[in-house]
């Protein structure tokens, strides 16, 4: 029961949570009007302030600071995480695909084991006594170390501490650690580059042909991962109608487990690559004479020439990473072609009708994926077999010296961005991808990285707590408003008691919430959950542009739709919530005190 003394705007806070990407601290205030003058001169408008009290909460920045290298090559296991999630329920339910997704994980952390190994044998080629390492066995020895001394880190230093039902018991951990420990124990004893082979893939060695096993483990761990979104598809069908859960969950877990193996297999070649031109040049440049052919270590790494470039079917393997990401495009766009209502049309009439394309193609995904995933695992596994049977010595010459040319570059991008943190464009989509994934805490695979979910949540907890005012206006935009809907809702408490009294008003812009969090992790986001975050709030608005491919009418709220031309007849999209005048005279409102009703926000 509203109090019948007047409330001054002193006691009114407008609170504002940006989305993803690196964002500047003013970002929040709007864009500033420009209007140019002549080459020379610009004049900018700045902003119009409100007249009450207003914050501008940045989260991606700090964020952004606590973020190094170690958290790009944490990627892949950070996207088998988010796969995990999607299968997973809060309250420890398991569905038939959650299994399936733990064996791709498991074959992310034998991956990375094998990928080690073969780094190390990198460097061992290169050094002048081979058997500064001990002897062939000490090399696998070394990398199961290192990544069980990995494992423990993560566990003590981070999933242990993790407040909420993300808090998981060692099993997960141990299993991983346990694969580990036997792939290394495996390789020491037997190592497969000494194996007699003939057949594919077989390198020429001083003693004949030997197995290129670690050409071998990438098109066998590529066919099981491949395979992975058919496996729950069928899983899925076997269940019936009594398979509660939605099918394109496990249908993108599956698109993620492959994008994540892709992803690993492609950056650490181009690093080998890259780690092997640098020890030859370094070699030459210090007449550094390498080990004699017979006496280098042969693990994984069957062949490499330290003189020869491009020697190694390992460091062409981001030519097939491009192939297979070519065959789910066309997937991709085949699925949508014969998709009623949709089409490809749309893509060549314009900036309008391509933004309200893009809406009906993510407002349609939970039709789209369970087609199209396992489409373009199937397409983009028949088109690398193809290339590698029509390729495999075919290519030579100028060819080769312009693909691993091209490769050198690209390799030498990924150093940058991995270790020195260069490279821009790739750190700004590494940066907006992390912020969507990193929502989750540690728990479906052990070497993800850090999320910052629960130190977020509570940093808006504790403003909101501290914000000395009696009615606050949450005004959160895309992923800022999931976190600012996860506090409300009071899901996984992350150290703090509560959200302070008083009005709340929440306000969501462009909000991912019925778009992707409920169609993905429906485990997370069922309907109730909405229902319980719009009895928390005082007043729960939310608005979405047609135009907008994220943000969509969310169950709960009152939901105004905006419209998608401004008036100066620019199309607006995802972006540009700030200075929408309905927000603000929304905003405004809620400030004096009006009519808030649904029935009032629907017809304003």
């Amino acid at each position: 029961m509203q109090d019948s003394q007047p409330i001054r705007r002193e006691n009114f806070l407008e609170l504002r949570v940006h989305g993803i990407g690196e964002v500047e601290y003013l970002n929040s205030l709007a864009s500033p009007r420009v209007r140019r003058i002549n080459q020379w001169v610009e004049v900018a408008e700045p902003p119009v302030l409100p007249d009450h009290r207003l914050k501008l909460v940045n989260w991606s920045r700090s964020n952004r600071k606590r973020t190094g290298f170690l958290w790009y090559l944490a990627f892949p296991f950070t996207l088998a995480n988010l796969a995990g999630r999607m299968t997973d329920g809060r309250e420890g339910r398991i569905g038939r695909a959650w299994w399936i997704v733990q064996l791709g994980s498991l074959i992310l952390t034998l991956s990375s084991l094998a990928w080690l190994v073969v780094l190390l044998e990198t460097v061992a080629v290169h050094l002048p006594p081979a058997a500064s390492f001990g002897g062939v066995g000490l090399v696998p020895l070394t990398a199961t170390a290192v990544l069980t001394a990995l494992l423990a880190g993560k566990w003590f230093l981070v999933i242990r501490r993790q407040a909420g039902t993300s808090r998981r018991s060692p099993g997960t951990i141990l299993l991983h650690a346990g694969v580990v420990i036997a792939g290394g124990a495996v390789l020491a004893r037997w190592p497969p580059g000494e194996l007699a082979y003939a057949g594919w893939p077989s390198s020429e060695a001083p003693a004949g042909l030997r197995l290129d096993a670690m050409a071998l483990w990438i098109a066998v761990s590529l066919a099981m991962v491949l395979v992975l979104p058919l496996a729950s598809t069928a899983l899925h069908a076997a269940g019936g109608r009594r398979a509660k859960r939605p099918l394109v969950p496990a249908a993108g877990a599956g698109g993620l487990l492959i994008a994540a193996l892709l992803l690993m297999h492609s950056v650490n070649a181009l690093v080998r690559l890259v780690l092997d031109n640098v020890l030859g040049y370094l070699g030459r440049l210090f007449k550094l004479a390498p080990a004699a052919t017979d006496a280098r270590p042969r693990i994984l790494l069957a062949r490499d020439e330290p003189l020869n470039l491009g020697d190694s079917r390992l460091d062409l393997f981001p030519f097939l990473a491009l192939i297979a990401l070519t065959a789910f495009v066309l997937a991709a766009a085949a699925v949508v072609l014969v998709r009623p209502g949709l089409g490809l049309g749309a893509l060549w009439r314009g900036r309008l009708q391509r933004r309200l394309w893009w809406h009906r193609v993510i407002g349609d995904a939970a039709h789209l994926l369970p087609l199209g995933i396992p489409l373009g695992s199937v397409s983009a596994g028949a088109a690398m077999a193809l290339a590698i049977s029509f390729g495999e010595g075919v290519l030579g010459g100028v060819w080769l010296a312009l693909a691993v040319l091209l490769l050198q570059v690209a390799g030498a991008a990924v150093v940058l961005t991995l270790l020195l943190r260069q490279v821009q464009p790739v750190q700004e989509v590494l940066g907006k991808v992390a912020d969507i994934a990193g929502f989750w805490p540690v728990r479906d695979h052990p070497l993800a990285g850090v999320s910052y979910r629960n130190r977020v949540v509570a940093g808006l907890g504790s403003q909101l707590e501290s914000a000395g005012a009696t009615r606050v206006a949450l005004v959160a935009h895309s992923q800022g408003s999931v976190l600012a809907a996860w506090l409300l809702a009071g899901s996984e408490k992350a150290g703090f008691d509560g959200v302070g009294t008083g009005e709340r008003h929440l306000i969501t812009t462009g909000s991912p919430l019925a778009s992707l969090y409920a169609v993905f992790f429906p485990g997370y986001f069922p309907p109730g959950w909405f229902a319980i975050l719009a009895g928390r709030c005082t007043s729960w608005v939310n608005f979405w542009r047609p135009t907008d491919p994220i943000g969509f009418p969310v169950a709960g709220a009152v939901n105004v739709e905006l419209p998608a031309v401004d008036a100066d007849g620019e199309v607006r999209g995802h972006a540009r919530y700030w200075d929408e005048p309905e927000i603000v005279h929304h905003v405004q409102r809620l400030a004096a005190r009006d009519d808030i009703s649904a029935e009032s926000a629907r017809n304003r």
